[in-house]
């Protein structure tokens, strides 16, 4: 009779415990099921994968940069037919993260989304209210050679550049310009 409030109170104590505990965004991981992939590989992939990308899902203004050693970890248990991590974030070829959020530093900006007859997107862009910077990506199917673009004539001097790129990348900077700015996925 004397266990039964024991177990109860280590009952409860585990339940909120795991019930308060809390993530940068609240959830596990970052972005949920991306993990899933290295589900049944390697031993200790999973939680690594998980710890990763819960990293990168930082909410706040100085972002950390995800843990090298977790990454380094992940590399150094991988075998032969594992994914490499899944949510390694790569970069845009045309801008740098802190130039794509300059663009909506003021909390203002304005979207492009131009579609083909197909409905295949072939270019987005992100622009303030000048048009002082933007970047944009143009990925027309039709078109092998997708392009990258970043403008900011906001410094002196200004910047211009504008690079082929691959499909793969050009996927990159597009997922990138939706994650600045999320009026742009729709």
């Amino acid at each position: 009779m004397r266990t039964l409030p024991g177990v109860f109170v280590l009952c409860t104590i585990g339940l909120t415990g795991s019930a308060f505990a809390q993530t940068p965004d609240g959830t596990t991981p970052a972005n949920e099921g991306v993990c899933d992939v290295v589900q049944g590989g390697s031993p200790g992939l999973y939680g690594l994968c998980v710890a990763y990308c819960e990293a990168q899902d930082l909410d706040t203004e100085a972002k950390a940069p995800p843990s090298l050693k977790i990454l380094a970890n992940y590399r150094k248990r991988m075998r032969a037919g594992d994914p490499d991590m899944p949510c390694v974030q790569k970069p845009c070829d045309c801008w740098s993260s802190a130039e794509l959020e300059s663009i909506t530093a003021d909390g203002v900006a304005s979207c492009g989304r131009y579609t083909n007859p197909q409905g295949y997107l072939i270019t987005i862009s992100l622009a303030n209210n000048g048009p002082k910077n933007y970047a944009s990506v143009n990925d027309d199917p039709l078109n092998p050679n997708p392009t990258c673009t970043f403008v900011d004539t906001n410094v002196e001097p200004f910047i211009s550049r504008q690079f082929n790129i691959t499909p793969e990348n050009a996927k990159t900077c597009i997922s990138q310009i939706v994650a600045a700015w999320p009026a742009c996925g729709q």
